[in-house]
């Protein structure tokens, strides 16, 4: 069993309101993490995300609570090093406050003990310190 104090966690800060961040993780996904198919964003609803590299994993959504919360289950995927995210769950937690918004994402089950944890955690930081965060502050400018 794995000690979840030590799964990939990262929390980050945008000048964007919570709906703008909600719609980040759902209708804009595209737009900072990879290629949307199949989906249905809603409580057990899916979704599939394909990277240009052709790798895919599919989540079904557990919990959908717009503008605070969504948290996803990883039903299947490719490629064979990261099968071994089956089961995983990822969780966002959307807070407002003072005209800033905080995003809480834990990915439970990568942690250290698993083969992609180097490589996915980087990437995880890629995506969300970079990538969504960049993109939910663009949204701000736009508006």
């Amino acid at each position: 069993m794995s000690d979840h104090n030590l799964d990939y966690k990262k929390t980050i800060e945008v000048s964007a309101n919570a709906n703008q961040l909600f719609n980040a993780l759902t209708d804009e996904m595209h737009l900072w993490w990879g290629k949307i198919s199949d989906s249905n964003f809603d409580t057990n609803g899916r979704f599939t995300v394909t990277f240009e590299n052709n790798y895919w994993w599919t989540f079904k959504i557990v919990e959908f609570l717009p503008n605070r919360e969504i948290i996803w289950k990883c039903i299947a995927g490719e490629p064979e090093f990261n099968k071994e995210w089956i089961g995983h769950v990822l969780h966002w937690q959307i807070t407002e406050k003072n005209s800033k918004t905080t995003l809480q994402f834990h990915h439970v089950g990568l942690n250290p003990d698993i083969n992609c944890y180097d490589v996915c955690s980087t990437t995880w930081d890629m995506f969300i310190i970079d990538r969504l965060k960049n993109h939910v502050n663009k949204q701000v400018v736009k508006n």
